[in-house]
């Protein structure tokens, strides 16, 4: 597993497409659209990258280099071990811009670290409330 020390381990940078302000030799995300891509799977992307957490924000809102009409955000989210601009997923669900099949793993990969958590409740019960 990762160091999840991000000096160690930096975060793989996805998602950022060429076309934009700070175009510095990023892919097409035309030649990443899939309209045969398994709806499932792809739900299942778009529904991770929607949740990541936010790593970092940027002055100004993205736009869509598709169909120009989602202002994308300002963040990147990430997981730990990858990176991406918030607006990846209105690409993944709205576009059908197919993610490299690492990633997909990656992914599913995490969904199941998650199926079979096991939750100790016993610290949360115990709480008392905040006096004040």
């Amino acid at each position: 597993m990762p160091s999840m020390n991000p000096f160690e381990n930096p975060l793989i940078l996805i998602g950022y497409w060429s076309g934009g302000y700070a175009d510095r030799g990023w892919p097409d995300v035309g030649e990443f659209v899939d309209e045969d891509w398994d709806e499932d799977e792809r739900l299942e992307v778009g529904l991770y990258l929607r949740n990541g957490l936010v790593a970092r924000a940027w002055m100004g809102l993205s736009p869509c280099r598709l169909c120009d009409n989602a202002t994308n955000g300002n963040l990147d989210l990430t997981d730990g071990v990858y990176i991406w601009p918030e607006g990846l997923a209105h690409y993944v669900l709205d576009h059908h811009v197919r993610l490299p099949q690492e990633f997909v793993e990656h992914v599913r990969d995490r969904d199941e670290l998650t199926d079979e958590v096991n939750v100790d409740e016993r610290w949360w019960r115990s709480v008392a409330p905040p006096s004040g």
